[in-house]
């Protein structure tokens, strides 16, 4: 079982590395706190296998240097893939971000996990097609994703039939040069 001071240290460096992942030099960049679920089908547990899992979230405390939104909601646009166990998996997938003024952002997003550590990477694309609908980027195109986040999964259900539901939280950065 995780302490409470060993999830306080992973959230700190989990804003730390996000702050990091925004260069100083970026023309246009900025730094969300994440706070979301996923839920899995057939989720990960001690044995390496596929999953796919849906993921919806709130992006608040948004700071920038050029006067973005505050706030936002992310949402994957359809069930994301990953590979592994609780211990170690990768995954793949595509969100939208519909921020407080209404514009779009589509994140094409890659995910490496270590226990509760969760590297996001990923680029904000033009557009992306789900099913019969085109979703269209209206802010922040060509920007890159990256944070640190911390993945709360039940340790009771790593060690049996794979994790359902599980909070994720720490924070997103986006950056331009």
């Amino acid at each position: 079982m995780r302490s409470s001071a060993v999830r306080l240290l992973l959230a700190a460096l989990a804003v730390g590395g996000a702050i990091g992942a925004v260069p100083a030099s970026a023309a246009d960049g900025g730094l969300c706190q994440l706070e979301g679920n996923a839920t899995f089908n057939k989720g990960p547990n001690m044995t390496d296998h596929a999953f796919t899992y849906t993921f919806s979230g709130d992006l608040t405390g948004c700071q920038s240097n050029n006067g973005a939104p505050a706030s936002g909601k992310i949402a994957t646009l359809q069930p994301s893939t990953g590979t592994g166990t609780c211990g170690t998996n990768s995954g793949a997938g595509v969100a939208l971000v519909t921020w407080a003024d209404k514009s779009l952002s589509v994140v094409q997003y890659t995910t490496q996990s270590a226990t509760a550590g969760v590297a996001l990477q990923g680029t904000v694309i033009p557009s992306a097609k789900v099913g019969k609908k085109t979703y269209k980027t209206t802010k922040y195109v060509g920007y890159g994703a990256a944070g640190p986040l911390v993945f709360d999964a039940d340790p009771a259900e790593c060690a049996a039939g794979g994790v359902t539901v599980a909070p994720i939280h720490g924070a997103v950065g986006l950056g331009k040069q």
